[in-house]
């Protein structure tokens, strides 16, 4: 087993491993990035982003946080269990309508940073 004469050569990645693949008479694949398909993640494990905003109209004055970005008819089911989490983790009162968390309160900062602890981007909305 001799260096050099028997036609050997190091690989280095899989872009060495593909091209002896096609020097042998392999056809070269087309490598998808599936970070690039940002559409298909969304449909199928949830919203790319939230977004997180405080409401008081048509509720008697009160204060609601409401989370934003659910699908109704896609994301019913990931919308409910996380908007019960959510109400656990605040320790607050609320439900899931229409593609809309709400949460009784104000409880802006800390929704924001539990959503960005279960991998949601999530944006503040308003003032």
């Amino acid at each position: 087993m001799g260096k050099g004469g028997d036609g050997m050569r190091k690989l280095s990645g899989l872009d060495a491993l593909a091209d002896l693949h096609q020097s042998m008479g392999g056809e070269r694949a087309n490598v998808v990035d599936p970070s690039a398909e940002s559409g298909a993640s969304e449909s199928k494990f949830g919203p790319s982003c939230l977004y997180v905003s405080r409401d008081r109209k048509a509720r008697k004055g009160k204060e609601v946080t409401l989370v934003e970005g659910f699908e109704p008819g896609s994301h019913e089911d990931l919308a409910s269990a996380t908007a019960k989490s959510l109400k656990v983790h605040c320790g607050v009162g609320g439900g899931w309508k229409d593609g809309v968390i709400l949460l009784q309160g104000d409880h802006r900062e800390r929704a924001s940073a539990w959503l960005r602890a279960q991998g949601y981007q999530v944006k503040h909305k308003g003032g």
